[in-house]
């Protein structure tokens, strides 16, 4: 989407935390409306403040008042409610119904962990300086405003802010990101976060777009400099229509665990702003419906000239044996069991033993031939012919020990060859001056040989798999630039590859395949996947551009998918693609289908501790391409 000048400018300074704090002054007494003012920003920050209003909920560290039904201003730009901070466990007079009345500090707080969010206006009481009293005791609450489709409107990240510390309710939300949870490594164990991403029903479910976040922009010093280098710089929005819902922050409340796609009637609580997201807190008292919950479905098998070949990522695969040689969280034996039961039932049910499968993120070669052998013997032991899957892996750089490699289904496949590229490359850090490794987790190249299909038939293909540097740190204002560039060289490297192999094999059938922790389109920051693939964005379009390496061009089979299916990762309740299937112009023309295995990205944190479960058991979603061993008619 995008943004108009004049949102940009007016909103930079909500971002930026240029915060200028007035003088304490003698304490005034005040309505809650005038506290919060009609723009993000309190006009009294800093100021020393009296307010009067219904507790409306309790949290660990304060609570919310809000201004009784009757006495509000009546101005639909400024909100009635405001949260008090405490700090600590507020105290029990500050009973939800009891009409206070309580003093202290205007602050505009932003955590430290979201640097680019907007600030939460609140009252700052501290014990001993402020003071506290009940007015009156069982006070019917506010009647909550309810949300309405006109409230999310485009060019706009703080439209509901004339909402914030208020009882909001919604008739329908649609979930767009499941519950999440804290995950023990060590035993699986998972314990819900209760937070969730929805949007109102009527709004499509929304997905990266191309562009610099628009968070990212307005916080930067370098906005000028960018317009004048960077005319075509485009900027995503960051889907404002989405809301963060928390349905256990509430003292009393307890934790919804729900998939992405579902719908939630009833549901009402108070609008907050948390991590970059406006947040509903739900009311303890609160009980939703909740319907149209989603179910895992099993690929489609291969058809009779065809076979598949699938890329997971399955998330920091830990065996149950100490290295000490890396930074690794040793599983329990049972912990480790039940991984391998989830994959083994994945491999099995719902994707139908793809011949090859590229892997990442698997601790060692030993995790891998685990997996293969509990694949085997589960296939034959619920009566499937054994796969024989074998396991193959080369260790990489990665500090916490994660590395990529493939399971092969030795029974239809000839492995002619396995090899590691760019371990040793390096790259000039900019931060630390360092000679840095630049591939964490070198690119593993398989070629092998395909026997099945109609006449024995038989298929070589060259399988790269891939497992670039992530996004975490890339708006870090000191490890950032450091995050940018490693991600820019890796994808030229890659593509200086991509290039010298077409020359050397150009009738070679080639895949790249894995998680390129990149958009199938121009991040704002580096066009990683257009590096890779020969179109990298234009000069001008994006902050670190890229040559043009490539030639043939590769092809990204996610853009032969519909556009609602296109995504493998879900973060803060926006679909993306991260997980590619790069293929050269040979490979293409024996392209049968493609997909995403919907077990893992829609379904809540707390089903990856169900070890006869299949759902959850990696963050990602499994890409599989189809192939057919003889070249369909064009």
């Amino acid at each position: 989407m995008k943004l108009q000048k004049p949102f940009l400018k007016a909103l930079s300074l909500l971002i930026a935390g240029v915060i200028v704090y007035g003088c304490a002054s003698a304490q005034r007494d005040m309505p809650i409306s005038a506290v919060q003012g009609t723009t993000n920003i309190s006009p009294v920050v800093g100021q020393s403040v009296r307010v009067s209003g219904i507790v409306t909920g309790r949290t660990r560290n304060g609570f919310f008042i809000q201004t009784p039904d009757g006495k509000t201003d009546n101005n639909p730009l400024t909100s009635e409610g405001i949260f008090v901070f405490t700090r600590e466990e507020p105290m029990a007079e500050a009973a939800i119904g009891n009409e206070v009345l309580v003093s202290g500090r205007v602050d505009e707080f932003r955590p430290r962990s979201d640097l680019y969010g907007l600030t939460i206006t609140e009252i700052a009481f501290t014990r001993g300086r402020d003071t506290f009293s009940v007015v009156s005791k069982n006070n019917p609450l506010p009647k909550p405003v309810a949300l309405n489709l006109d409230d999310f409107k485009p060019n706009t990240v703080d439209q509901l802010e004339k909402y914030e510390g208020m009882r909001v309710t919604a008739d329908s939300i649609v979930t767009v990101a499941p519950t999440g949870g804290r995950v023990d490594p060590k035993t699986e164990n998972v314990g819900s976060d209760g937070v969730f991403f929805g949007v109102l029903k009527g709004i499509p479910r929304p997905f990266r777009e191309p562009g610099l976040d628009i968070l990212t922009y307005l916080a930067s010093d370098q906005r000028e400099k960018w317009k004048k280098e960077f005319p075509n710089l485009p900027i995503f929005d960051d889907n404002p229509e989405i809301i963060r819902i928390d349905s256990d922050a509430m003292t009393g409340s307890r934790a919804l665990n729900v998939p992405a796609k579902a719908e939630i009637r009833g549901i009402s609580g108070i609008m907050h702003y948390g991590f970059s997201r406006y947040t509903i807190l739900l009311d303890p008292d609160t009980k939703p419906v909740i319907t149209n919950t989603i179910r895992p479905l099993p690929l489609p098998p291969p058809g009779e000239d065809q076979f598949s070949i699938a890329a997971s990522n399955i998330e920091s695969f830990m065996d149950d044996v100490d290295d000490p040689d890396t930074k690794d969280d040793v599983a329990t034996p049972e912990a480790f069991e039940k991984r391998l039961a989830k994959v083994s039932l994945a491999v099995r049910d719902y994707l139908h033993f793809p011949v090859i499968i590229a892997v990442e993120e698997a601790e060692n070669l030993h995790v891998l031939k685990r997996l293969a052998e509990r694949i085997n013997r589960d296939a034959i032991q619920t009566g499937k012919p054994d796969p024989k899957y074998e396991a193959y892996l080369i260790e990489g750089n990665d500090p916490r020990g994660i590395d990529s490699g493939f399971l092969v289904k030795s029974a239809s496949v000839k492995v002619v060859g396995v090899q590691q590229i760019g371990k040793d490359e390096r790259f000039l850090n900019p931060v630390t001056k360092n000679n840095d490794i630049l591939n964490d987790r070198p690119p593993l190249i398989l070629e092998a040989e395909i026997h099945s299909g109609p006449a024995n038939s038989s298929l070589s293909v060259t399988v790269v798999v891939n497992h670039l540097k992530s996004m975490r740190g890339i708006d870090d204002p000191k490890d950032g630039p450091a995050v940018r560039l490693k991600r820019k060289l890796q994808a030229e490297y890659l593509a200086n590859w991509v290039n010298r192999r077409q020359k050397e094999k150009p009738d070679e059938r080639l895949l790249l395949v894995g998680d390129f922790n990149a958009f199938q389109f121009n991040d704002g920051i580096v066009d990683v996947i257009g590096t890779i693939k020969g179109t990298p964005a234009p000069a001008g379009s994006v902050l670190l551009p890229t040559p043009d390496l490539v030639n043939p061009d590769l092809i990204d089979l996610v853009d032969y998918i519909k556009a609602d299916q296109q995504y493998s990762y879900v973060f803060d309740g926006s679909a993306q693609v991260l997980d590619h299937f790069l293929v050269n112009r040979t490979m293409k023309r024996h392209l049968a289908g493609f997909g995403y295995l919907r077990v893992n990205a829609d379904f809540p944190q707390v089903l990856r501790a169900n070890g006869e479960r299949v759902e959850r058991f990696s963050d990602h979603d499994v890409a599989v391409g189809y192939f057919s061993y003889s070249e369909p008619k064009q």
